[in-house]
């Protein structure tokens, strides 16, 4: 069986309307970038301190300068082709 043709279960993602400002103000940038708050970062949501974790560990790529933006980007969309991600 290829990988794509395994059904895997998805979660929900969090209701913005119940989280702090803080994750709230992180996916309202999203969306006002992409057209809505990124799937992955939804289900971080429901759970503070891993999306709290997630951001962090983003910006300290970005900062650490270890990993050019261009090989980050090709590094996503080729994650996002492998889970199936719309973007």
């Amino acid at each position: 069986m290829s990988q794509h043709s395994v059904n895997t279960p998805r979660l929900d993602g969090a209701e913005l309307e119940q989280l702090s400002d803080r994750e709230r103000h992180v996916l309202e940038q999203q969306e006002r970038k992409w057209g809505k708050p990124l799937a992955n970062h939804l289900i971080y949501a429901r759970c503070p301190e891993i999306f709290h974790g997630a951001q962090g560990m983003w910006r300290g790529l970005g900062s650490s300068g270890r990993l050019e933006s261009s090989l980050a980007a090709i590094l996503n969309r080729r994650v996002a082709i492998l889970n199936r991600c719309e973007f």
